[in-house]
């Protein structure tokens, strides 16, 4: 088994820089914090393609054209689109017992546990260009993409769990004086108008206590049913 190359000696064995663009490569590489075939794509020293096929030689992982491959919609609706913008992959298909991504690098261990347990079963990876695999995460999981993987029956999809918006309040504007004073006014005449009206419903009624004087107990009964028939009155208008 040939020994795997590094990415600096690929690069200068295929005439891709010379060791004066490596040095330069190199120290903007450190400067910003990317990896070196990063900073030799945003400097455009050579095509992306190239670049590609010795950062994929320098890492042991097949190179590929996204074109060439075909790819199977039941394993790419598997994943929901936010992990595979977060993790940067698309899956291709499932091949020989191995669920095929492609990606710009090779996946770190965390989201290649998640994966294998999400396909249940071993994963393997194949770089690509940059921009090949932004048009193939734009194309199968846009922005505004709904997840289609299918849970088990009696199970709740993550997404139907979320709360129920509360409604906001509507905004109540104090009311002016005219206001204020058009509901004191509808106020004391409902008021008076019901003690006028219980008090003279009542006035040839005979009450069934043996009090005399009927007149104050039917005056006293129109003013409790008159201040009823006025907060209700108030708190009507006060809406």
């Amino acid at each position: 088994m040939a020994k795997q190359r590094k990415i600096e000696t690929i690069l200068l064995s295929n005439g891709l820089v010379s060791e004066e663009q490596l040095k330069q490569i190199s120290s903007y590489a450190h400067a910003v914090g990317i990896d070196l075939y990063e900073a030799v794509l945003q400097k455009k020293i050579a095509s992306p393609d190239a670049v590609m096929m010795a950062y994929a030689e320098s890492v042991g992982l097949p190179f590929v054209h996204v074109d060439d491959l075909a790819f199977d919609e039941g394993v790419v609706t598997q994943i929901d689109p936010m992990t595979a913008r977060q993790y940067s992959f698309v899956p291709v298909s499932v091949d020989h017992g191995h669920v095929l991504l492609i990606t710009t690098k090779p996946i770190v261990s965390d989201a290649g546990d998640e994966l294998r347990m999400i396909f249940n079963m071993p994963i393997r990876c194949a770089i690509c260009t940059p921009t090949e695999l932004s048009a193939a995460i734009t194309k199968y999981y846009p922005r505004d993409a709904v997840r289609t993987v299918k849970t088990e029956p009696g199970k709740i999809p993550p997404e139907a769990k979320k709360p129920p918006v509360k409604k906001k309040p509507e905004s109540v504007e104090p009311m002016s004086d005219e206001e204020k004073k058009d509901r004191l006014m509808k106020t004391i005449v409902v008021c008076n108008s019901t003690i006028a009206f219980v008090f003279f419903a009542l006035f040839f009624l005979p009450l069934p206590w043996g009090i005399g004087n009927q007149h104050v107990l039917i005056l006293l009964f129109s003013i409790v049913v008159a201040g009823i028939a006025a907060r209700m009155t108030w708190k009507k208008l006060s809406r």
